[in-house]
């Protein structure tokens, strides 16, 4: 089955801020070279709040949310083999990634992809807003 298509206002605006949260982690992947994901903190092994600076920790839902844009661009990131002792994988961009990075407007509009329950959802950001 294909993923529900949401379009209302609000739904585009959820895309946005998802969006916008995929571009910071990118920000962030690219600033420090290497990020520790961990895309579900089961039995909260991590501390949301106290955790060290490499290490993106999430739930289940924005974990995989995250982890499918991640494999819709696999040319982009390198995701290391899962460490139990961290609970969490090494991930670092590619020179591919640090391009789309630097062109992300070609990228920004794409579809954002969520849901944990088959065949999830689908939806377009809305648009970003400059303020003068």
């Amino acid at each position: 089955m294909k993923p529900k298509k949401l379009n209302t206002k609000a739904h585009r605006e959820m895309a946005r801020v998802a969006r916008n949260h995929q571009w910071e982690f990118a920000d962030r992947v690219a600033k420090q070279g290497t990020i520790w994901l961990c895309w579900w903190n089961k039995n909260r092994r991590h501390d949301y709040h106290n955790h060290p600076d490499d290490l993106v920790v999430c739930g289940l839902i924005d974990g995989m949310e995250l982890l499918e844009w991640l494999n819709s661009h696999k040319d982009w990131w390198i995701i290391g083999e899962w460490s139990d002792e961290r609970y969490a994988a090494p991930v670092s961009l590619t020179d591919a990634g640090r391009a789309a990075l630097a062109e992300r407007e070609k990228y920004d509009m794409e579809p954002v992809t969520g849901g944990l329950v088959e065949p999830g959802w689908q939806a377009i950001p809305a648009e970003v807003q400059h303020h003068d």
